[in-house]
């Protein structure tokens, strides 16, 4: 079966939350769905900065969204494509070369731009 890993960020936990359980939950609120959701959270953008002893020089950076990693059992849902992020492979997260790859073949095509210019001849030399 084909499945697909991507990359979504949402404006909040919550709003995550409601968009995960509309996938379906049971009764007791587990998944009835085969997907599997990795909750990256609020990541660091800019990492801080810190003395030998430990202490915090400069905090780090958070993003406001909540980041979320997906690896569908099947196509991605398209009601999720407003969510969807792409960062340069694979970023924070992965499921494995298999899915890694998928991502990042994935990616490219959507993205062309993020491909790196290939070396002229000079650079090889």
């Amino acid at each position: 079966m084909k499945r697909e890993f991507r990359k979504y960020a949402f404006g909040s936990k919550g709003a995550c939350t409601a968009k995960i359980n509309a996938l379906g939950v049971d009764e007791e609120g587990s998944p009835t769905h085969s997907h599997a959701i990795v909750h990256l959270g609020n990541i660091v953008l800019t990492q801080g900065t810190y003395d030998e002893e430990g202490n915090e020089i400069t905090a780090p950076v958070l993003s406001d969204k909540w980041h979320v990693d997906v690896l569908w059992n099947g196509a991605a849902e398209p009601s999720w494509d407003n969510q969807m992020i792409w960062c340069e492979p694979v970023g924070l997260h992965g499921f494995g070369a298999k899915a890694a790859a998928e991502y990042t073949a994935a990616c490219y095509a959507a993205n062309p731009d993020m491909i790196p210019a290939p070396p002229s001849e000079d650079e090889l030399l």
